[in-house]
């Protein structure tokens, strides 16, 4: 990329020094040219040689100079400066060209096993997060039988039965977030309480929901305190194991 910047610019000044060099050349050879034509049709008349007709295209050509004279130098420039251009821009394409299809294989081959780590990376945090997630309902399954509850149909048990059962489940996973984590509130007030959410506050952790317009402070009545967790202390994910197994099966051999 460094080589064809450097060329680029070094092709357009010489590029443009050639056009000036071309255009001032062509400029005096016309100039020239035409002086040297209008110096023989005066000696001509000078010396009497020149017919009658002469006169008057003397004066055509003294036109259609004037007009040359005014016109040709800035279409000349056009052209030439135009020319030298596409010159340039093919120039540059063909170098820039060129460079690719120099690259060294070690230099394709870094862009290539970059871009397979960058991608084997997201992978690795795809899979970690999917398997902390899974770890996680893994341990209110074995602490709290969670995943069992909600995998039964309700519509074949009395509602004294799902109470029973919903009790005892509610105990179990409170004894496990207990054991595991620490949640505090994320505001530290009664539901109903009227609230003020300051300006820098983190959406991610404040919610908000009504007639939310302008920019804040806002003051609302809180409808939920949220949570966050202060403490974390969950047991070691394992390295081995597939994904899927949140609990294992229980097989009793007779």
């Amino acid at each position: 990329m460094n080589i064809g910047k450097a060329y680029s610019r070094t092709s357009f000044i010489s590029i443009f020094l050639v056009i000036v060099i071309l255009l001032a050349l062509v400029d005096f050879a016309f100039y020239y040219g035409m002086d040297m034509i209008f110096s023989k049709i005066t000696i001509s008349m000078k010396a009497g040689s020149a017919g009658p007709e002469l006169p008057g295209l003397m004066e055509k050509i003294s036109r259609m100079d004037i007009l040359l004279r005014t016109y040709f130098v800035p279409v000349s420039a056009g052209v030439f400066l135009l020319f030298g251009l596409m010159l340039w821009f093919y120039l540059k394409s063909a170098v820039r060209k060129l460079a690719n299809q120099a690259a060294t294989p070690s230099a394709r081959e870094s862009k290539s096993d970059s871009a397979a780590q960058k991608a084997a990376e997201k992978q690795k945090k795809e899979l970690s997060d999917q398997r902390l997630f899974i770890h996680l309902l893994s341990v209110f399954q074995r602490e709290g039988r969670l995943v069992d509850f909600f995998s039964e149909n309700l519509d074949e048990y009395e509602d004294s039965q799902i109470g029973a059962a919903v009790r005892n489940i509610h105990e179990n996973c409170q004894k496990t977030i207990n054991k595991y984590m620490t949640l505090k509130a994320i505001i530290d007030q009664n539901e109903g309480d009227n609230v003020i959410i300051e300006p820098g506050f983190d959406p991610n952790a404040v919610k908000l929901v009504g007639n939310v317009a302008g920019e804040p402070p806002f003051k609302g009545i809180l409808r939920h305190r949220g949570w966050q967790v202060a403490r974390l202390d969950l047991p070691k994910l394992s390295d081995t194991g597939k994904l899927q197994a949140i609990s294992p099966a229980e097989v009793e051999i007779q």
